[in-house]
Formats: structure tokens, sequence, C-alpha cells
């Protein structure tokens, strides 16, 4: 589970805990309470528990529990049964296991950090009319 130096765990949130602020870490953050703000680590991993209510961006998202808010994964994003998002993705690599809830846009890009910059969060949808 910790192999390479970016998986040096930075800080735990544990189960009945509460922040409301925004968390940065150049490690694993691993959250298994209630964080009302964003999160910018080298990895993110939400337990079965959490329940987050802002925007993730980190090399490699884990999601156990329940967030509303969007997700950038430089390398991935990976939903588990347990896992409930509301908000849109931008990733390399998006896996969704059975039972997961993903609701949602989607974009798998080859550079989605940069993609995520560019658009500024903002997602603008045309309605072609047939004539």
């Amino acid at each position: 589970m910790f192999h390479k130096k970016a998986d040096k765990l930075h800080l735990v949130l544990g189960e009945n805990s509460k922040i409301t602020g925004n968390i940065e870490s150049p490690g694993t953050v691993f959250i298994d309470g209630t964080l009302l703000g964003d999160v910018d680590g080298a990895k993110v991993i939400l337990g079965e528990h959490s329940c987050v209510t802002g925007n993730i961006k980190a090399g490699a998202i884990i999601i156990g529990g329940k967030i509303d808010g969007h997700l950038t994964g430089t390398d991935k994003v990976e939903i588990k049964a347990t896992g409930h998002v509301t908000g849109d993705i931008i990733t390399k690599t998006l896996s969704i296991a059975e039972g997961g809830i993903f609701n949602g846009i989607s974009r798998m890009e080859l550079d989605a950090e940069k993609t995520a910059e560019n658009t500024d969060g903002k997602i603008v949808e045309f309605l072609a009319k047939e004539q």
C-alpha cells in the first residue's frame, strides 16, 4: 500500500472527526471523517465513513465514502463499491467498482492537471437541434 515516497502518510482524519478548511499535503491524505473544504495531495484516500464537500486534486484518488465535489486525478481515480461521487472527474484512468456510484461528467485526458487548469472547473454544454 505504501511503496513510493509520495505514499508516505502525512495526514489522517479519523471517523467521527470533522475539519472545516482546505488541506494541502505533499504525501498521502487519508480521510474517514467529515471534511468541508478542498484537498490537494500526492494521494487522497477516502474511507468508507468519509463525507467530503469540496474538490480533490491529487495524483491518485481512491473513494470509499461520499464526496460532493470535482475530482482531478493526474494519474487515476478509483471509486470503490462503497464510494459515492457527485461531481465531475478529470483523470487519465477511471475505475468504478460494481456498486460504486458516480453522478457527473468524466473526461479522461492525457494531462488531467493542465485540462483542469485551463477550464477553471467550468463545463459548457451545447444542445444541438435537429431540423
